[in-house]
């Protein structure tokens, strides 16, 4: 093997240790990499507009403190107009809850007789029944969260630290839109001279797929979350807008928020009203929703910078879950688009290496 192709393998191997260990740290220091990401996110979809301020004569430091405040008025106004709406409603859907749980029951029973379910023989046993498989699935569902709830809230230190954390955020974020073209010119001078312009255009196809994704993945969330919640407020169920805004601001996750637009406004629909008829209001409405976001919304507000498969989608948040819970899942997406660039560079230059031509030469 010739000397050029032993010092690619070598650097290949180097590579492939050092991301091992930084995946290894990120798993072992979970929290800080958790804070840490969240900020160097947010830091990330507003950088375009710390440069714009910027280019208007303002300091990075009093752009940065501009945004940094814009986002907490944001939130207060969110806590004082939101939030007491929300638990108003949960406050009404609480009051009914009784009432919508004797209407699930008898829709069960129309339901099991209209099917002509004889396994177990009567309505009463089959109710016997998934009370029973409910009841064993309900711990293993109750676990996870109880366990998350008891480390966070169980002590003073847990929600010492949670608020530590929580104001952490702000602080990271500000500093990094303040530093983030320092960064980006430091990151730039360590990459050596000789692969730098090869590098660089890489970094360059990164950034367009990540700012495509990541500003427009927030963008489609936030109109899905108003979509959704005018159509489940005109159809009538319990917890419109809880279950809108949630199902849309999910949608950060592909096909998580769907999934529980379906499953809970259709459980709504049917507790409420006792019929089909609204379900499929509902079912419809979510349809035409997404058909909108797939073929009018992501189209102009995301683009085709991503390009993935979407049985690479769903392949990327199962190992972003089972790898770092909610987080992995989170940030699953925008991993595998900066893979997919760095797979494609990777092909093409085994493929111009001696390690793919050197039989040319034998």
């Amino acid at each position: 093997m010739k000397p050029v192709t032993k010092r690619a393998l070598v650097r290949i191997a180097a590579g492939l240790i050092l991301a091992y260990v930084l995946l290894w740290l990120m798993s072992v220091m979970e929290t800080v990499t958790t804070v840490l990401m969240i900020s160097l996110i947010l830091a990330y979809m507003v950088n375009p507009v710390v440069n714009k301020l910027e280019s208007w004569g303002l300091s990075r430091s009093l752009a940065a403190v501009i945004i940094v405040f814009s986002v907490i008025m944001f939130f207060v106004l969110f806590l004082v107009f939101f939030v007491p709406a929300v638990f108003r409603e949960i406050a009404s859907f609480g009051k009914y809850a009784p009432s919508y749980l004797k209407s699930l029951e008898n829709s069960l029973e129309e339901a099991i007789k209209y099917f002509g379910i004889t396994i177990p023989s009567t309505p009463d046993e089959i109710k016997q029944l998934i009370l029973e498989q409910w009841q064993q699935v309900l711990p293993k569902i109750a676990n996870p969260a109880a366990k998350i709830a008891s480390t966070i809230f169980s002590s003073t230190m847990g929600i010492i630290s949670f608020v530590f954390y929580a104001l952490l955020v702000p602080i990271l974020t500000y500093y990094l839109m303040v530093s983030f073209e320092n960064i980006r010119a430091g990151v730039k001078e360590l990459i050596p001279p000789y692969s730098r312009p090869v590098v660089l255009s890489r970094l360059n196809e990164i950034d367009i797929a990540l700012s495509a994704f990541v500003r427009g993945q927030v963008t489609v969330s936030l109109i899905l979350a108003v979509l959704y919640s005018i159509g489940f407020v005109f159809i009538g169920i319990d917890l419109a807008i809880v279950l809108g805004v949630t199902s849309g601001l999910l949608f950060i996750i592909p096909y998580f928020g769907t999934l529980i637009g379906i499953i809970g406004g259709s459980l709504m629909a049917l507790a409420k009203f006792g019929d089909l008829k609204h379900v499929l209001y509902v079912l419809g409405w979510i349809a035409v929703v997404q058909l909108a976001e797939g073929n009018l919304i992501t189209p102009r507000v995301v683009g085709s910078a991503i390009g993935l498969n979407p049985v690479v989608y769903i392949l990327a948040l199962i190992v972003g879950g089972n790898l770092f819970g909610l987080v992995g899942m989170l940030v699953a997406i925008p991993v595998t688009a900066i893979l997919k660039v760095l797979l494609v560079a990777a092909v093409q230059a085994y493929r111009n290496s001696q390690l793919y031509t050197d039989h040319v030469s034998e």
